[in-house]
């Protein structure tokens, strides 16, 4: 039996630094076996595709340093890029101006030298290669938003009698599945603020939470637990 510690969506300096504060706490705590970051490292928000001006003007600097930061602090064993990180390796590819793709490909290179000091191991973010797997347990990033989103994570990414952990979606769910041998699907929260400007007319908005999960693997077995806010102190015992 090995323990374990799941987190996920920091967005750079967009963070909830208390709730950082609070997980630094709960690792030194825990110990645990095995540190996963699920994904959503930087906000990287001037990348989006449909950034207006001002967001693409906007400097990156501060969200890299702070995503940066927190690798070093963590010093996870595995980095599940999520679709935020990924906007970087997709600029690096497809950017239709040499320039900005050289930039993405420095930065990149970047992140890839800290993780390889940390030997942390980077999983990009697609369905097949964006997996990992420890006995019972398959982690993801996430791929599926809205209010069934663990469900639908669990029925496609859970292995029978198994659990899938997931992030994405800035809430915390739970969620079991009637198939053969079982399986279950956890939400783990986030780490960011969950107040922000691109989500202040959202609705989902108002089931964000920050928090992370943590638990227990083996080849035939888990258990999972998630720590969240209970009267504005954070609960994991």
């Amino acid at each position: 039996m090995k323990s374990f510690v799941y987190c996920s969506d920091l967005h750079g300096d967009k963070q909830c630094h208390d709730s950082v504060a609070q997980l630094f706490k709960f690792v030194d705590e825990f110990k645990p076996d095995v540190r996963i970051f699920g994904g959503d490292l930087f906000d990287f928000s001037p990348l989006m595709r449909n950034a207006d001006p001002a967001e693409r003007n906007a400097s990156m600097e501060a969200d890299v340093e702070a995503g940066m930061d927190f690798l070093s602090k963590f010093e996870p064993h595995h980095f599940l890029l999520g679709n935020h990180d990924d906007r970087l390796w997709q600029t690096a590819e497809k950017h239709s101006l040499g320039l900005i793709r050289d930039t993405a490909k420095m930065c990149i290179k970047d992140i890839e030298r800290k993780c390889r000091s940390l030997k942390c191991k980077t999983y990009p973010y697609d369905v097949d290669k964006g997996i990992l797997s420890l006995g019972k347990i398959n982690f993801v990033h996430g791929f599926y938003h809205g209010v069934t989103a663990t469900k639908r994570h669990a029925e496609t990414f859970s292995q029978s009698g198994g659990l899938v952990v997931h992030g994405h979606i800035h809430s915390i769910q739970h969620a079991s599945i009637p198939k053969m041998g079982g399986g279950a699907g956890v939400s783990a929260g986030c780490l960011a603020t969950t107040a922000m400007d691109w989500n202040r007319a959202k609705v989902n908005r108002l089931a964000h939470e920050t928090g992370w999960a943590y638990g227990y693997f083996s080849n035939k077995s888990w258990a999972c637990y998630t720590a969240r806010k209970f009267e504005g102190k954070f609960l994991w015992r």
